[in-house]
């Protein structure tokens, strides 16, 4: 049973750009992801509206990485489902960006649902996640869309 952690916050950018950044997977995704390491990023295929995509981060000692097929069709939300993993199991594990329309901007909802692979480097994530993955995350979140709407201003 995955592990879900929800974060909801506000941008002053339209729902249309938010899940834009959360499809777009040019150079400048690093920039808006602190997650996300170029040395650690692959777009294996790639569709009108899917995406498949490896995409890693430093976590201690050595690389958490995940390949998801990333969905867009919906419109209203990017949905990505993990198809291989070192940390994370699958099938069970995705991650969520939500955006709705709301006083000028978005409501932005970012959701983790994360299942751990029975390994040992697994499992030490996996119980990090549980016991201090919200706070984490939530600065996560909040970095994501202040980096995002920091590029937008500057591209204006």
């Amino acid at each position: 049973m995955p592990t879900v952690i929800h974060v909801e916050l506000d941008s002053s950018l339209p729902p249309e750009r938010v899940l834009a950044a959360a499809h777009d997977f040019s150079d400048r995704r690093t920039e808006i992801f602190p997650a996300v390491r170029a040395e650690h990023f692959e777009v294996h295929d790639r569709g009108d509206d899917w995406a498949d995509v490896t995409e890693g981060t430093p976590a201690g000692v050595g690389i958490n990485w995940e390949r998801c097929r990333y969905d867009w069709s919906r419109g209203s939300s990017v949905l990505a489902t993990v198809t291989d993993s070192n940390v994370y199991g699958f099938p069970g594990s995705s991650w969520e960006l939500r955006a709705s329309p709301q006083d000028g901007g978005s409501r932005v909802d970012m959701i983790w649902a994360r299942d751990f692979q029975h390994r040992p480097r697994a499992l030490v994530w996996g119980t990090l996640f549980r016991l201090v993955g919200k706070p984490i995350f939530n600065k996560y979140a909040k970095d994501v869309v202040r980096n995002l709407e920091r590029l937008e201003r500057s591209s204006d």
